[in-house]
């Protein structure tokens, strides 16, 4: 997450967000996982569950701004899919690709027997500014999910999909 306004990033893969004096509460019960944080001002609370019946997994993230003066906030999401048994062997044949009615990224894994069928996919509601599918844009040649250089940029994703 940056803070535009003051330059700062923080969220749950970026710095500041673990200050030392704000403590996460985190809780767990049947189908969900709930995550509690207040940083710089900002309280969050994000709520994963998965529906009954339902192979999807949700994400509901809630900010409330109480430092007490006007905040312009964006979020990042970040997905290492799998697609398989493991990263690093199903990672070369991971394919993604951008929906052109929902906006929504997609991948797909068709070497892999069990998964060559499914379609997993990503989504911030449609309101997704930019984009990018290139886990090396992204953090960077020696950078790494506590520093993304993407995120150190600031600029706008390149949009690159596909292998």
């Amino acid at each position: 997450m940056r803070d535009l306004d003051s330059g700062l990033i923080w969220g749950p893969t970026c710095l500041p967000i673990r200050e030392e004096t704000s403590p996460y509460v985190i809780r767990h019960g049947q189908g969900y996982s709930r995550f509690e944080n207040t940083s710089h001002g900002i309280a969050l609370e994000l709520l994963a569950f998965v529906p009954p019946g339902d192979a999807i997994k949700l994400s509901r993230l809630t900010l409330v701004n109480r430092s007490g003066r006007k905040r312009r906030l964006s979020i990042t999401a970040y997905v290492e899919w799998v697609l398989g048994v493991t990263r690093s062997h199903s990672a070369p044949h991971v394919v993604t690709a951008i929906d052109p009615e929902t906006g929504a990224t997609f991948a797909r894994n068709a070497w892999n027997g069990e998964f060559a069928s499914r379609v997993a996919f990503a989504d911030l509601g449609g309101r997704h500014t930019s984009v990018t599918c290139d886990r090396l844009e992204f953090l960077g040649r020696n950078a790494s999910l506590d520093h993304p250089a993407a995120l150190e940029r600031g600029a706008a994703l390149s949009g690159k999909i596909g292998a």
